[in-house]
């Protein structure tokens, strides 16, 4: 009988079963994502987090341009050895073969740094739901007003109206008393990043899941290149770091940098990530990012009453206003910094921007998210579950 011996493919390809296999039990157990969450997760965190951390500059981006060029010289690898008539057949294989382990080893890391938490549950679920508002939840889905129910869950348009209102007021109020320079845009004095990083730190000690070690939150090298696909931020899971643009208007930063640091605790869902980012501006005891975290999601509610209203212009302006400073402070980019940003583009920002989108759709998509990038505006239904029993 012929000796059975363990060899590079067979390695290979049980990698590749267990890669599998981890997704699928995630996608099937709620019970098993949350547990990983809770007790493996951390391990990366508090490890190869701390070191990507140590770094001054994107580790993740280096990534993703070695990738790039490792990829190119393998095509490009490939066509050479067509020309030479095989001639560096062997070499190539060689190559093949390490590229196959180099792509495993991604498919691992980001199934444990990404993939499998977007099967944990959210953080709603974790932290928001009581059976008084459950109840009330039940009792209003048939009530006599049912009919008047918009597109926000179990809550009403009038009380979507209430909350617009008021989160218009709020802005209206903050930011007048938010220092602006000649030019009129606003400024802030000290280090707003470690500003939101306390934030953050700070919430930790009411959401047991958002304590302890923070990941260093870095400004992308590239940040032009991300402004074309109208990116604030970004979580990289195979270097676990949380990166922000660095020529977004500054009213941006502070809820990036919460948004992506949630990101970093295990909450992948986007609309958790806004919550979050919210709740740590807001409750901290810096005007400036309470300011900056009730501008983070007023084009969501904003947006949403608007559609709930039938984009009816004569019933909006009938509503509180929002003051010329707060728009102009409600901003991606300044015009300069557009200018500059196209004028070092090599690809036009229309066609960076729908690429952009399409990836980021369809990996949502892929990971369970049906809604795709509608979950960023899902944080409104959070919202009006968090100011129930307040407002209305």
């Amino acid at each position: 009988m012929k000796k059975f011996k363990i060899r590079a493919k067979h390695i290979f390809a049980a990698g590749a079963a267990g890669a599998v296999l981890l997704n699928a039990v995630s996608w099937k157990s709620v019970a098993f994502s949350d547990w990983y969450v809770g007790h493996i997760f951390p391990i990366w965190l508090n490890t190869y987090a701390r070191l990507t951390s140590l770094a001054p500059f994107s580790v993740g981006e280096i990534m993703l341009v070695l990738a790039v060029l490792i990829t190119l010289f393998g095509a490009g690898f490939f066509v050479f050895n067509l020309f030479q008539r095989n001639r560096y057949k062997n070499a190539l294989k060689r190559f093949g073969a390490a590229y196959a382990w180099l792509v495993l080893a991604v498919c691992y890391i980001m199934t444990l740094n990404c993939f499998i938490l977007y099967h944990a549950s959210d953080f709603s679920q974790k932290y928001m739901a009581s059976e008084d508002k459950e109840e009330s939840s039940l009792l209003a889905d048939v009530s006599d007003n049912a009919a008047a129910k918009a597109d926000t869950g179990s809550h009403t348009k009038k009380e979507l109206a209430l909350l617009r209102d008021f989160w218009v007021e709020k802005c209206n109020a903050l930011a007048r008393e938010i220092p602006h320079d000649d030019s009129g845009e606003a400024y802030y004095d000290g280090d707003l990043v470690e500003a939101a990083m306390q934030a953050m730190k700070k919430l930790g000690e009411e959401y047991g899941q958002l304590s302890g070690f923070y990941v260093t939150p870095k400004y992308l090298t590239c940040s032009e290149f991300f402004s074309q696909q109208y990116i604030m931020g970004y979580y990289f899971p195979f270097s676990l770091e949380a990166n922000i643009n660095s020529v977004m208007y500054i009213t941006n930063v502070a809820p990036t940098v919460c948004h992506e640091l949630a990101h970093t605790k295990g909450f992948i869902n986007e609309d958790d990530a806004n919550m979050i980012a919210f709740l740590a501006c807001t409750q901290s005891d810096d005007k400036f990012l309470r300011y900056c975290g009730y501008l983070s999601v007023l084009n969501y509610v904003n947006n949403d009453f608007y559609e709930s209203i039938n984009e009816d212009a004569s019933v909006y302006r009938s509503h509180v206003r929002i003051s010329d400073v707060v728009a102009d402070d409600n901003i991606f980019l300044t015009k300069e910094e557009w200018q500059a940003v196209e004028k070092k583009a090599v690809v036009k920002t229309a066609t960076v921007k729908k690429v952009s989108n399409a990836f980021t759709e369809t990996t949502l998509k892929l990971n369970g998210v049906e809604e795709g990038m509608q979950q960023y505006s899902n944080v409104v239904e959070l919202l009006l579950a968090y100011y129930d029993g307040e407002l209305y």
